[in-house]
């Protein structure tokens, strides 16, 4: 039965600018949701709209966000809601002021899976400023903001710090519409139409731009799934730098969520949250080093892109120390006192015990190493002894060979002397008895 309250919207189809194919593996993602950035996207349906629908892939599927200028419309409700907001300017914003309207004020939003459109995004950098200078997504954004997100506000001027600054214009006919349709809060969005959507006073750990060794910030780099994260100057100005940590161990960035290979330690890149911990569980400690729940090892970074290294605080947990900055740490130390057994962090006292052990290891590791010293001296210097005994006892008894050797080169000396001696007197005394003889003769 067609409901007149209801906007019907297409799955969106994207084709390729250039040769107007089919862009394959976009046709999962039919989700529209936005984060507190305002930023909006496409992800897979959750399991608590798949239930709605008892897993009918043909059932319309409840969206709390959609395509601002790609859907179907009762034109009387189209105008009796307010039609699009004539404040805002050129582009930009409308995907999520529409929803916000159309859910807190009596209507609903639908995609019909059975209708696919194709479309033609514009090319990356394209877009047109106001006559204020200001961007006009910026702008229509502010406008968006300051009408509908009633206390919610200053959770996306913390997302988002520029938009503090921008002004969205005359937003009082708006204010009056949203009266005069006697329209619901966002509170009653978030619970009914968006559940999933995380809330800071009840789900956030820790937010804002993560510095982390050598005064660098966690940088997503650029936007898309499986993109490789790496670190940047910080710049304070949150988008691309701004992350929040969640009781679930989930690292956002946006829609995105931090996700981790163990096994490979620089395949630390953005993925579509999945909320089933593993490869996108995080914790963080109060010396703040981040550890991955699926693989237990420490993020540190090479100067360019994330790495898992294994953790070993002993020799230098500084390269794995990361900082949410000074605002976060109430919400931090929150978190320790009444999540910690849950999300298996210690309290203050348990870290404090474990600070003296570690602090007593430390002592009692280096007395043994120290003992170690000592006795490899000792033993080096009981084994120079022993080769100074080996060298001098074989010396004396080279020294006692030589002599030994002399004197009887000596001795053979002295026994050839008197041989010949011996010889030469035989020789004289044969030559007297010949001489005696020859005179005999005479």
């Amino acid at each position: 039965m067609e409901d007149p309250k209801t906007i019907v919207c297409p799955i969106i189809a994207t084709l390729d600018h250039t040769t107007l194919d089919l862009v394959p593996g976009k046709l999962d993602n039919i989700w529209g949701i936005w984060d507190w950035d305002m930023s909006f996207g496409w992800v897979q349906i959750p399991p608590r709209e798949a239930q709605r629908r008892a897993f009918d892939d043909s059932s319309p599927i409840r969206t709390p966000a959609m395509a601002g200028g790609l859907f179907t419309i009762n034109k009387d409700f189209f105008f009796d809601l307010g039609a699009y907001d004539p404040g805002m300017k050129i582009w930009g914003a409308e995907n999520l002021e529409m929803p916000f309207r159309t859910w807190m004020c009596g209507g609903a939003i639908e995609i019909n899976t059975c209708s696919i459109v194709g479309h033609i995004f514009r090319r990356a950098g394209v877009i047109q400023k106001s006559v204020s200078g200001e961007l006009a997504m910026k702008q229509n954004t502010k406008r968006a903001v300051d009408v509908w997100l009633d206390q919610y506000k200053d959770t996306h001027f913390i997302a988002s710090p520029s938009s503090k600054k921008v002004d969205g214009g005359d937003i009082v006919p708006r204010v009056l519409l949203r009266q005069r349709l006697n329209c619901k809060s966002f509170d009653w969005y978030l619970d009914q139409v968006f559940p999933e959507q995380y809330r800071p006073e009840r789900d956030l750990v820790a937010y804002g731009q993560l510095k982390g060794p050598s005064n660098v910030c966690m940088d997503t780099m650029g936007p898309g799934v499986g993109h490789q994260v790496g670190v940047f100057a910080c710049h304070g100005e949150g988008s691309n730098q701004f992350w929040k940590l969640l009781l679930s161990g989930e690292l956002r960035n946006g829609a995105l969520c931090l996700d981790g290979d163990g096994e490979n330690p620089r395949n630390v890149v953005t993925y579509e949250c999945h909320g089933l911990r593993g490869n996108q569980q995080w914790f963080i400690t109060e010396e703040r080093v981040l550890k991955h729940g699926g693989s237990g090892k420490c993020l540190s970074h090479d100067g360019k892109h994330l790495l898992l290294l294994p953790c070993d605080s002993e020799e230098d947990d500084t390269r794995f120390t990361w900082s949410f900055g000074a605002e976060t740490d109430k919400l931090l130390e929150r978190f320790y006192e009444m999540y910690a057994k849950q999300f298996r962090y210690k309290t203050k006292k348990e870290r404090e015990a474990e600070e003296k052990v570690r602090s007593k290891r430390k002592v009692e590791v280096k007395a043994a190493q120290k003992r170690k010293e000592e006795e490899e001296k000792q033993l080096r210097e009981s084994e120079k002894e022993k080769r100074d005994k080996l060298e001098e006892e074989n010396r004396l008894v080279e020294e006692s060979k030589q002599k030994e050797a002399e004197q009887e080169q000596l001795k053979r000396a002295k026994e050839e002397e008197e041989f010949l001696k011996w010889k030469a007197a035989i020789k004289e005394k044969e030559h007297d008895v010949m001489k005696r003889q020859e005179e005999e003769e005479k």
